[in-house]
């Protein structure tokens, strides 16, 4: 009688004698654990490369090995590698929050930013770091970092401008090298555009053609940025709303494709775009609901190499991908 054989039934591992369940366990660990080739593992064993390499998958399959993440920060490695591939990045860091409410995912990005920042930070660096809430928590929970001399790439929201330094203060105690704050408002008058030429100011913009490394926050518009709200009291947001401005990172207003949306001129007190894109490292942290659009237009820019945010943000930025 012809026809097709009859199926075998699947395979498992309650089926796989105990002998072969070892020598597959001892396989697949020898090569996702310890490291060495395939070819090595068969030659060692006498079997073929083919049939070796189809023995890790087995076990695997099979739950016979377990690979997990271990990483102890609570970091979505899959959704990490996707938004970094998707958007160019060098790398990404989604963490992983219980809620992407401001206060509860401000603090869990800023943890995996202080980590990111002593972990980058080499001897003889020069860094630069823009104000912000988020990068404020960072710079508390950094202790000590190698020499560098760090550089304050904006001026500051805060009513008083001895609070705005504070991320330039806390990471400059880290290093023990040179600071450069930048004591003057992200946002001055045409009138006062003289203050620029103070020496201590023209000082620190002469330092900028030196930063290798920035860190810099992601801004959210209207309802998660300084300056939207310092805009809004001069009564000038609206005219920067309307040309669709949704974030705000150093001194460049985003619309939400990404493109830089001018308007500030000379009056944005900070390390201009052109010169921020020469930075060979640029880091932007930020995120939480009311950042969500924000963090996307920064992902279209391609002002950074490094996105530190959460999980909500970076799974809207890859739903916007694939439209």
């Amino acid at each position: 009688m012809s026809g097709s054989p009859p199926e075998r039934p699947a395979a498992s591992a309650s089926t796989m004698p105990l002998d072969q369940q070892i020598l597959h366990v001892y396989v697949a660990l020898q090569n996702l654990a310890q490291g060495r080739t395939v070819n090595e593992i068969a030659e060692e064993i006498g079997k073929s490369r083919f049939v070796t390499a189809r023995m890790v998958r087995r076990a695997r399959d099979l739950g016979l090995v377990e690979v997990r993440a271990a990483v102890a920060d609570p970091i979505d490695v899959a959704l990490s590698a996707r938004l970094a591939q998707r958007y160019g990045l060098r790398s990404a860091l989604v963490v992983a929050t219980h809620s992407d409410r401001d206060p509860e995912a401000r603090e869990a990005i800023a943890a995996v930013a202080a980590r990111f920042i002593r972990e980058t930070v080499q001897e003889d660096d020069v860094l630069g770091f823009a104000p912000g809430r988020t990068l404020v928590h960072a710079s508390q929970q950094v202790e000590e970092l190698p020499s560098a001399d760090v550089v304050q790439l904006t001026g500051v929201g805060w009513p008083r401008l001895g609070d705005g330094v504070e991320v330039i203060s806390n990471i400059g105690r880290a290093t023990g090298g040179a600071t450069y704050p930048l004591y003057v408002p992200i946002l001055i008058e045409p009138e006062e555009v003289a203050i620029l030429r103070h020496p201590m100011i023209q000082q620190v913009q002469r330092r900028f053609a030196h930063v290798q490394k920035a860190f810099l926050t992601i801004g959210g518009w209207p309802d998660s940025s300084l300056l939207a709200r310092i805009l809004e009291e001069k009564g000038e947001r609206a005219r920067f709303e309307e040309r669709g401005v949704v974030a705000e990172i150093g001194t460049s207003l985003l619309d939400i494709d990404g493109a830089s949306v001018d308007g500030l001129g000379e009056r944005f007190t900070g390390i201009p775009e052109d010169q921020l894109r020469q930075v060979p490292l640029r880091v932007a942290v930020g995120g939480g609901e009311g950042k969500h659009r924000a963090v996307l237009a920064t992902l279209r820019s391609g002002l950074a190499h490094v996105v530190i945010t959460d999980v909500r943000a970076a799974e809207l930025a890859l739903e916007a991908a694939e439209r």
